[in-house]
């Protein structure tokens, strides 16, 4: 997730976990939690994460208000005082470290995101004054109650939605999602769905006005202390997707690209990080499987709980180390005799994320090798290139001459050559090495050459 770094002081264990619970539910990353005030200082200096949640009774030894002024002398992080009781001695001190506000318990999670969200508001506002479309705002939140109707909407909300708050509360999500991200209400509704009901994240792509890129935000349930989903919250993102790729991730797509077998690079949530030009086609032919909004996913929910755990099975195994084992499934289109099969093989990046490659393969999709390929490749003529294409087919010799109009003699004859041609000297070593050689790759040669 993308959300902002926060900071969690607080000496109850129990206590702690369940605010870390709250503020993931809220799209927010906690960057790391301390049990007293010289591990907030040492965490706060190395971390330098965007908001602290001080609690100000630590136990013995320093407390919340002495973390948070020794904090202030190192680094500009606000802090947001939490307290069960704040009498006027320690009120009167805490103001003197110019909190960016306060939490009284027990508080509700609107009570949180409301706090945060104007705390994070006034840093961004002071760190830049000038706001344009790929800045606005960093508390652009909106969140939902169970039946997924909005009740709360963050000025940031308002301005990235261009829409006042009366008039957004009250109304169903499923409505907001697709006016702000161009869906349509079967496109809107299976995502609350599985926000709301099923407790999965969505992530949403728009674009910004002034430059036309995406950025990605994300659509998380909303729990309890229980782990019970109550909501949804709308966290919109400021980072622009990058549509640039850097010079050695160009390449590697381009080469993926070319491969003859459907390639798709997702995250643990199947977001889509890349996907080949073959996995689309498998996509587009077969109706098992679905990539809207960016995500991959399958029509039948027996089959999406399938593709989650196939996911998941590889991401535990990139946790644990294990990377290259690969585990697989197939999807089969009960009203055809399509069958998509996939492979799963989990990788880490350099950066450390867990990747998931999934490879698909459909057999009732048709492929032609190029006999443009097979011509370059090993000097073929056109009607020598267009014999060998016909077999890799399945064609017999005879009925590779009749599609050809030219004898069974001479097409034996066309055949030695190609023999000659290839190193090859039995028909099925040819098909094999064509099907799985450099002639399938699904490259294209410009002309003049």
């Amino acid at each position: 997730m993308a959300g902002e770094q926060i900071l969690v002081v607080e000496d109850q264990r129990a206590v702690a976990g369940a605010l870390q619970m709250r503020l993931r539910g809220l799209g927010y990353d906690v960057a790391a939690v301390a049990r007293d005030g010289f591990e907030a200082i040492e965490k706060a200096t190395l971390l330098h994460p965007d908001l602290i949640l001080m609690d100000i009774k630590l136990g013995d030894g320093m407390d919340g208000i002495q973390a948070a002024r020794e904090i202030r002398t190192q680094v500009d992080i606000p802090v947001i005082f939490v307290s069960a009781y704040v009498d006027r001695e320690l009120l009167e001190r805490a103001r003197h470290t110019s909190p960016a506000g306060f939490i009284n318990k027990p508080f509700t999670t609107k009570d949180l995101l409301t706090t945060i969200d104007l705390a994070l508001h006034r840093r961004f506002e002071k760190s830049s004054p000038l706001l344009d479309d790929q800045t606005t705002n960093k508390d652009a939140t909106l969140t939902t109650d169970v039946d997924g109707a909005v009740n709360y909407v963050s000025p940031g909300a308002e301005k990235r939605l261009r829409r006042k708050s009366n008039q957004l509360i009250g109304r169903p999500l499923a409505q907001v999602l697709a006016e702000a991200y161009d869906l349509n209400a079967e496109q809107a509704a299976p995502i609350i769905t599985n926000v709301i009901e099923n407790g999965f994240e969505e992530t949403l792509f728009s674009e910004t006005q002034s430059s036309g890129q995406q950025t990605a935000d994300m659509l998380t349930p909303l729990r309890d202390a229980q782990g019970e989903n109550f909501g949804a919250v709308l966290k919109f993102s400021t980072s622009l997707v990058k549509s640039a790729q850097s010079g050695h991730a160009k390449a590697l797509h381009t080469a993926i690209d070319a491969l003859p077998v459907g390639m798709l690079l997702v995250d643990e949530d199947l977001n889509v990080l890349h996907l080949n030009n073959q996995a689309q086609e498998i996509i587009n032919h077969n109706n098992g499987l679905e990539h809207t909004n960016n995500r991959l996913s399958a029509r039948e929910k027996v089959v999406q709980e399938n593709l989650l755990t196939l996911v998941a099975t590889g991401v535990e195994k990139a946790r644990v180390g294990v990377t290259g084992s690969s585990d697989a499934m197939f999807i089969k289109n009960p009203l055809q005799t399509d069958q998509i099969e996939i492979i799963a093989t989990p990788s880490i990046s350099d950066e450390g994320e867990i990747i998931i490659v999934l490879y698909l393969f459909d057999a009732s999709l048709e492929r032609v090798v190029s006999h443009e390929i097979l011509m370059r490749l090993y000097g073929l003529t056109k009607t020598e290139a267009k014999l060998v294409q016909l077999l890799v087919g399945g064609t017999t010799l005879d009925s590779a001459a009749q599609t050809l109009e030219i004898s069974v003699n001479t097409a034996r004859t066309h055949l030695k050559h190609v023999f000659h041609k290839t190193g090859i000297n039995r028909q099925a070593e040819l098909v094999h090495r064509i099907e799985t050689g450099p002639a399938a790759l699904l490259v294209k040669f410009d002309g003049s050459h």
